[in-house]
């Protein structure tokens, strides 16, 4: 499934919410959102779920979250399918979620990712956002264990 100017990216609504735990189940094994959860982030959370769509099909999301009287919005997840992996649609949807973050009047951004998923950290690297903090025990690892995360922040533009 190739991902193409043609790409639409915007606002998650219910009618996405089959899509979008498959999508969380084909990229979080580990730690992936329940339907439940997904359904609240979707209809009621105070912040930005934004969808990929290529031929009517979910292959990619990000979620930003808004704390009321705070300027940083925290990028609680972004997901890319196998079918659109290695075609930017993870630097696309980050470029959009900093922009919207913008538009809230947010001045800086920030995300965590585990210390072992190297294609996530050089995307945030490459993005501008420097490690602030390690993480420890953060995620839950395979075998019953835990693994480090790191926390990353950008200043935006605004």
């Amino acid at each position: 499934m190739p991902v193409t100017p043609s790409t639409i990216i915007r606002a998650a609504d219910l009618d996405d919410l089959a899509g979008v735990y498959a999508l969380e189940q084909a990229c979080f094994v580990l730690d992936g959102q329940s339907r439940r959860s997904l359904r609240h982030l979707i209809a009621r959370a105070h912040g930005d779920f934004l969808v990929a769509v290529v031929d009517e099909a979910v292959v990619a999301d990000v979620i930003v979250l808004y704390r009321r009287g705070s300027r940083v919005a925290r990028l609680y997840s972004i997901a890319v399918g196998p079918a659109a992996r290695g075609r930017g649609m993870a630097r696309r949807l980050l470029e959009r979620a900093q922009a919207q973050a913008v538009a809230r009047g947010c001045g800086f951004m920030r995300a965590e990712a585990r210390l072992s998923n190297g294609a996530s950290r050089g995307l945030f690297a490459d993005a501008g956002y420097r490690e602030i903090a390690r993480l420890v025990d953060y995620y839950p690892g395979s075998n019953g264990g835990h693994e480090d995360g790191v926390r990353l922040e950008k200043q935006l533009n605004n």
